[in-house]
């Protein structure tokens, strides 16, 4: 804690003595650094972070919060759903810390619904959800260095058909598991997929992974150019 104060991360008040005295303000600080050096932010980004103010609509984080209300949960009850810190998620609803797809998905399965009914649009009548228009795809960004593009909006699909832009460093971010099964074919670049951490993947251009979803799985760049893959679920898990 001595070092985070010296790097202006933390700054308690001194009592008689010179004693360090911490409030529940600087506890939480201290939890949010945490969470956030265990991440991958780096001193100087969380200095920056919290000298700034937080951002005036953090998408993701009004989405989930929005979507936490409407069920009654509370912070804890939520976190400990999505086997998640509260400490953590609350950065994430409040704009402070970009969540990774593997929390993403953990947090809108325990609240019963699918990244798509979060962050997309309104859904459309059948008739004109058949047809995709390149313009029309609903991109979902921020989400630690992947984008995702949804190429289907045909109501109650079964199946979910996405590409993944996932830039150097990026990834899920963590192991996730769900029902169903998986396809991902690489369009560019490379990826890595691991299996309940035994079944180890190294994917390159043209390849292709088939997997039941039940295993764990975690998936990350680890080139040093960007990466494109044809990701599809059944069912519809993002």
């Amino acid at each position: 804690m001595r070092a985070w104060e010296r790097k202006g991360m933390v700054q308690p008040r001194r009592g008689e003595g010179g004693h360090r005295r911490y409030g529940s303000d600087d506890v939480a600080r201290l939890r949010d650094v945490r969470s956030l050096l265990t991440r991958g932010h780096n001193p100087p980004a969380l200095r920056s972070l919290f000298a700034a103010d937080p951002p005036s609509e953090p998408v993701a984080g009004v989405r989930l919060r929005a979507a936490r209300a409407k069920r009654g949960l509370s912070l804890r009850e939520a976190a400990g759903k999505a086997a998640v810190s509260p400490s953590f998620l609350s950065l994430v609803e409040r704009g402070l810390a970009e969540p990774s797809v593997a929390l993403l998905q953990r947090v809108t399965a325990a609240y019963g619904g699918t990244l798509l009914e979060f962050f997309g649009a309104a859904p459309r009548d059948e008739a004109t959800n058949k047809l995709v228009r390149a313009r029309e795809r609903l991109h979902l960004h921020g989400f630690d260095r992947v984008e995702m593009e949804h190429l289907v909006s045909f109501p109650g699909a079964v199946l979910q058909v996405d590409i993944f832009t996932v830039a150097p460093g990026g990834g899920s971010g963590g192991g996730y598991a769900h029902d169903g099964e998986e396809s991902v074919f690489v369009l560019d670049g490379e990826l890595d997929i691991w299996l309940d951490d035994v079944e180890h993947y190294h994917l390159e251009e043209g390849d292709t992974l088939y997997f039941r979803s039940t295993q764990e799985h975690r998936w990350g760049n680890l080139g040093e150019s960007g990466a494109r893959v044809l990701w599809v679920n059944t069912p519809p898990t993002f």
